[in-house]
This record gives C-alpha cells, structure tokens and sequence, in this order.
C-alpha cells in the first residue's frame, strides 16, 4: 500500500508528493500502534481485551482472505496468469520464499511469457 501511495504522489508532485503521500499513510497506522502500546502491556491478561483482539484477529484475516479472492478474480485471467498463480503458490508453499522475491521472479516470468502469448515473437 505504500509503495501505491508513494508512487502516486511521485506522479502526482514528484519527490515531494512521494515524500508527503507515504508519510500520510504511514503515520497513522503508526501512531495507532505505538501510542497505545504501553496501555495494552499494562492490561494483556485481562480476559475481555485478550477475546476482543482475538475477534480483531479474526475479521483482518478475513478481510485479507477477502481481499486475496478479489485480486485473483481480478489478475488471474487466462491459463498463462493461471500458471504463474499455481507456481507462486506452490513455491511459497514449500520454500517460504520472501514477497519481492516472488514478485521480482513472477514479473519476470510474465515478461518472458508475453511474446508467446501476444504472438509478437
């Protein structure tokens, strides 16, 4: 999300708006951990704050899963996107690679699987 931001801002005002629009997104999911912080040192055992942020738990994972199925409906398209999917997948899987890795190697591969799919060899 903030590389998105960051890279918008740089469109939008260059250095500067790249600069602002990160640190605008950043900031306040920042100061909403670290401010609280030492309130819920304080009261971790306490049975109702422990269920409370287990329910939170909870609905983010869901919102991510959610978020998961939407992008895929979304980049998955024909049987070459497929593919990569299905490898990405399997190689996390197995290997627990880091993201910018799978990132950096699926990129490439859709980058040597165009021209065979667009037909400009």
């Amino acid at each position: 999300m903030v590389i998105t931001v960051a890279f918008i801002g740089y469109l939008v005002a260059g250095f500067w708006g790249a600069t602002l629009a990160a640190i605008g997104i950043f900031l306040p999911a920042y100061v909403l951990t670290i401010v609280p912080a030492p309130w819920f040192k304080r009261h971790r055992d306490n049975a109702q704050l422990r269920a409370f942020v287990q329910g939170a738990t909870a609905a983010a994972t869901g919102a991510i899963a959610g978020a998961v199925i939407v992008l895929g409906l979304r980049s998955i398209y024909d049987i070459p996107t497929a593919l990569i999917g299905l490898v990405t997948l399997g190689l996390l899987w197995r290997f627990k690679l880091q993201e910018p890795i799978v990132v950096m190697a699926a990129g490439l591969a859709g980058l040597v699987i165009w021209p065979w799919i667009s037909g400009a060899r």
